[in-house]
């Protein structure tokens, strides 16, 4: 057992990821990622940088917003019919661009 479970669980996770990412490069581009392909890296990892803070931002509203489903369930007579909605909107998984776009609403 390690001192450290948190870390070794983030970093499997993250050579998972690495692996079917590797798995989906070769898939589009028939061939693994390589340094020598024509790429300006620094360009692409500070897009890939900004398309991840608006991930984790997205995350953030998301988490509010069920705060604010939960808290308003404390109150109400049918808490159950919040904790539905909260557990709706925690299960959301994007699967491609605009495919969830319907099922975007204000709270």
């Amino acid at each position: 057992m390690s001192q450290f479970p948190i870390t070794n669980k983030a970093v499997a996770t993250m050579i998972e990821t690495m692996h079917r990412q590797d798995m989906v490069g070769i898939q589009k581009y028939g061939k693994p990622l390589s340094y020598l392909d024509n790429y300006n890296w620094l360009e692409m990892f500070l897009e890939e940088m900004a398309d991840g803070l608006k991930y984790i931002q997205c995350e953030m509203e998301r988490k509010n917003d069920v705060i604010k489903i939960l808290e308003a369930g404390e109150e109400a007579p049918n808490p159950r019919f919040y904790i539905s909605i909260a557990l709706s909107v925690l299960k959301m998984e994007g699967t491609s661009h605009g495919k969830n776009e319907a099922n975007q609403t204000e709270l």
